[in-house]
């Protein structure tokens, strides 16, 4: 049948809710990110840390097993709270990697194939585009990150019976708010750059460089000063002392625990700021 001789007419399907629009944007880039089998064979890497904690908590419960090996049970016997000590950054830094490696495309190839325009004109707007890229991210961190890691505090607290439960129950809180933190952070700094630098090998770099300058300008400024002031401007150490005081744990950063939380805020802030001057309902195309 030619063109011509064609009738179109409305949609009879389903129409999807506008308050789930923003989603069809989160399937479609998640569709695009797992295309590749080496970032797929990557992801699975990332999930090495939680199943070998996994694997350790039930050991050591396991007194037939530790009786076989006298030389580690007493290593096994200490393993929960080794393991719990140290899984976070386990998770943290595998997680922030594949953000690294997947995120640079979200916004960056609707911008330079002047695709956003098109976007923004359906029934989605900035605050929705914006939600479903987040969306996109922490469905990919998520199941690195705090998901094995309350699945690991939840079988810990199988076996070592409720009075345990109920003494470390800031553990499951650390994991879960902590990187629900860390992740909001990555997120955002990622859809920043996106939005900012159509290369993703450009992009990628500048994730990293934010992390590193900042590290390297709050030491200098600590070093200068000789007090802890430059904190404001260490990233990763903010960062690090807030899961810490979740933890219980002590921080290695000298400034008290509003000052880190505010340098999360400024940075989130700021990327919301980039994200406003880049995502535009017009544009010239070129």
């Amino acid at each position: 049948m030619v063109v011509r001789d064609r009738a179109w007419g409305a949609w009879e399907g389903s129409v999807t809710p506008a308050s789930r629009r923003f989603l069809v944007l989160t399937r479609y880039a998640l569709k695009d990110v797992f295309e590749s089998r080496v970032f797929l064979a990557f992801y699975i890497l990332c999930l090495i840390p939680s199943a070998a904690a996994l694997l350790a908590i039930y050991f050591s419960h396991n007194t037939q097993f530790l009786e076989q090996f006298a030389g580690i049970d007493s290593w096994f016997a200490k393993a929960p709270n080794w393991i719990f000590l140290h899984l976070f950054g386990w998770q943290a830094m595998p997680a922030f990697l594949v953000a690294v490696i997947a995120t640079p495309p979200l916004i960056a190839a609707d911008i330079g194939n002047n695709a956003l325009q098109v976007i923004l004109a359906r029934p989605i707007g900035r605050r929705e585009y914006v939600l479903g890229k987040m969306v996109v991210v922490f469905l990919l961190l998520s199941p690195i990150t705090w998901i094995p890691g309350l699945l690991t505090f939840g079988l810990q607290a199988i076996l070592a019976g409720g009075q345990w439960t109920a003494e470390n129950l800031r553990i499951a809180v650390a994991f879960f708010v902590g990187h629900v933190v860390w992740i909001l952070v990555v997120t955002m700094l990622c859809l920043a750059v996106s939005a900012w630098i159509r290369l993703a090998a450009f992009s990628r770099g500048a994730l990293l460089a934010i992390f590193i300058i900042s590290a390297v300008a709050g030491r200098l400024v600590n070093t200068v000063t000789r007090s802890s002031i430059g904190d404001l401007l260490h990233l990763s150490r903010a960062i690090e002392s807030v899961v810490l005081r979740f933890f219980g744990a002590a921080p290695p950063s000298g400034l008290p625990s509003p000052a880190n939380w505010l340098t999360l805020v400024m940075v989130v802030l700021g990327a919301l700021w980039v994200l406003n001057l880049r995502l535009r309902a017009v544009g010239e195309i070129k």
